[in-house]
């Protein structure tokens, strides 16, 4: 009887953002519940300088030419990548053209998806052309006439709320934007949407049609869903979330509809501010986190589906694809 080879998985993390300790905790957590008897699996460590393996007795490096990997004089090549790098060069998009150059499948959007979506404000206002609703939102300057205080001062293109405040009045205004351009050149100013703070994953990897997570809703301690929210417990997030079924279906609804007219790929999430019957898209983020404090697992556990059988499922339909 034919012994079936296990699969070799490459799991990226790390790169060039403020979220690189974030990233690899992603990847840790996504190496864990990796089914050990199909597949195995190496967490890659992406810096500008080298990319090397970080899970094996000794640190090996990855030959970037073809992808590859030197382990006991054997040549090691991948069969799927699952890129878990937040921020550059994940999900701006920049390793997507080297993967497809070296016909190697990745679990993310390509370039030009990842590049509109990564850009806040370029995605607010692509959104907003195509019909969606999403806050009012200038880039790079001080005032409008639409945008009262209290507002959001963020960076265009950066994770997991660094850099992000909520100004209450005009005297605290210049100390966010010097706070957002800590994390980015680029600032833009956002209305702020009073309302309840929701969030839906939608992907790709179920038969052939997106299928929407269930969907979580996040009450900060803080004034907005921050960094100290996010990742040290200053937040309750509900999953799946206690709604009326006409506001939950609207928002799957939504979320499935910008993932289409956005063409993004793998495993997405939709950040919503509900303003009494309203979803406003807040962000896009199209590699979120997958430690094991981060929503989306959270969203796996809640619809019933066991994380190793689920991201068992995510690698098949990537390589098969």
């Amino acid at each position: 009887m034919e012994i079936k080879r296990k699969k070799n998985i490459a799991i990226l993390v790390g790169g060039d953002s403020v979220e690189k300790k974030i990233s690899i905790k992603s990847g840790k957590y996504f190496y864990s519940k990796l089914d050990k008897k199909k597949y195995t699996g190496y967490i890659i460590l992406v810096s500008k300088k080298s990319w090397q393996i970080i899970n094996l007795k000794t640190e090996k490096k990855i030959k970037i030419n073809d992808f590859s990997l030197n382990e006991n004089g054997k040549k090691i090549t991948f069969d799927a990548v699952i890129i878990l790098v937040h921020g550059a060069p994940g999900e701006t998009g920049d390793l997507c053209s080297y993967f497809e150059s070296l016909n190697i499948p990745y679990s993310s959007s390509n370039k030009s998806a990842s590049k509109l979506t990564f850009n806040k404000y370029n995605c607010n206002q692509f959104l907003r052309k195509k019909g969606f609703t999403v806050p009012y939102s200038i880039i790079n300057k001080k005032s409008d006439p639409r945008i009262q205080y209290p507002c959001i001062v963020k960076p265009i293109d950066s994770g997991s709320s660094f850099g992000v405040s909520k100004i209450n009045s005009e005297n605290k205004l210049n100390a966010g934007i010097e706070l957002a351009q800590k994390y980015g050149k680029d600032f833009m100013i956002e209305e702020f949407i009073n309302g309840r703070e929701l969030t839906c994953a939608v992907h790709n990897f179920s038969n052939d049609k997106l299928e929407a997570l269930p969907i979580t809703e996040i009450i900060s301690k803080n004034e907005i869903f921050d960094y100290n929210a996010k990742y040290l417990g200053q937040s309750e997030e509900i999953t799946p979330a206690i709604l009326e079924k006409k506001i939950e279906e609207e928002i799957k609804s939504i979320s499935k509809n910008a993932y289409s007219v956005l063409k993004l790929h793998g495993i997405v999430r939709f950040d919503f501010i509900v303003k009494e019957t309203t979803p406003y898209i807040i962000e896009v983020n199209t590699i979120p986190g997958f430690s094991k404090e981060s929503i989306v697992p959270q969203m796996i556990t809640a619809s019933g589906k066991r994380t190793k059988e689920f991201i068992s499922k995510v690698i098949e339909k990537i390589i098969s694809n």
